[in-house]
């Protein structure tokens, strides 16, 4: 009756560890935990893109001015350097800077707006800002091919929930642009966010084979993933080790009852 109560826990702990992990529900259109930390890590690996140079100078804007973050104070920095540019590219529409720093200033904009919102209509508001960010890479990659604007636009659907496009966008992009580390890497955070874990594993190595000095920031983001997932793995084993320890010591208490139960009835039968 013990083993039979062991291999049950057994059973139980290996069906433990097949179970996907239960997500904390949000509101439709708001950042997760998980989708904050890929903005911290996009931020980190493109340190020396437009994008890094859209957030410095609307930070530098706001600390010149010691403004309170929120939604309408990055609303009040980004639309006079947004509508600057717009114009120039009303004027001509082949300017390609000016196409690459609208969709680095949209996208910079519109991920803030989502961390700070604070009701439907601010999300709706990031949303709608992505949607222009897209957009403007779109009309940039229409003059010219680029892995870094791929990669961009990406985290762009991304942010705005749309994984399944997102992922698929990057998956074209590491075709198109093989030995382009940064894609890799962004590629297993869209791949861990799914829980897609072997797979996220594999992009992350392929990042560090791609980034051997970290020229690029790819390898150690793709290392500091691979290292959280490693502890996260043991973490769970470790839980469902201590779950199965429970059971069994249940299952061996469970079988001592029985055996003295059936040591009573003996005696009883014997009093008889």
């Amino acid at each position: 009756m013990a083993d039979s109560k062991k291999s049950g826990a057994q059973d139980k702990k290996a069906s433990k560890k097949g179970q996907p992990k239960k997500r904390a529900q949000r509101k439709p259109g708001e950042l997760s935990r998980f989708q904050k930390v890929v903005i911290i890590i996009f931020i980190v690996i493109f340190a020396g893109s437009t994008l890094a140079g859209a957030l410095a100078a609307v930070v530098q804007s706001q600390n010149s001015q010691t403004q309170e973050y929120t939604v309408e104070t990055m609303d009040e920095n980004y639309q006079g350097i947004v509508d600057d540019l717009e114009a120039k590219v009303a004027e001509n529409p082949d300017d390609t800077d000016s196409l690459l720093q609208l969709g680095s200033y949209y996208s910079s904009w519109g991920t803030s707006v989502l961390m700070l919102a604070q009701n439907d209509d601010d999300v709706t508001h990031g949303n709608d800002l992505l949607d222009k960010a897209v957009e403007r890479y779109d009309d940039y990659l229409g003059h010219e091919d680029s892995s870094d604007v791929r990669v961009s636009r990406a985290l762009c659907l991304y942010y705005q929930g749309k994984t399944d496009e997102a992922t698929t966008s990057l998956e074209e992009a590491t075709t198109a642009f093989p030995d382009y580390a940064p894609g890799w890497e962004t590629l297993g955070v869209l791949y861990e966010s799914t829980g897609r874990i072997d797979e996220a594993k594999a992009a992350y190595e392929k990042a560090i084979e791609l980034d051997p000095d970290d020229e690029a920031g790819a390898k150690s983001a793709a290392e500091q993933r691979l290292s959280a997932l490693e502890e996260s793995e043991s973490s769970d084993d470790a839980a469902t080790d201590d779950d199965a320890a429970t059971d069994d010591d249940a299952a061996a208490g469970a079988a001592t009852d029985d055996d003295a139960s059936a040591d009573d009835a003996a005696a009883a039968d014997t009093n008889d």
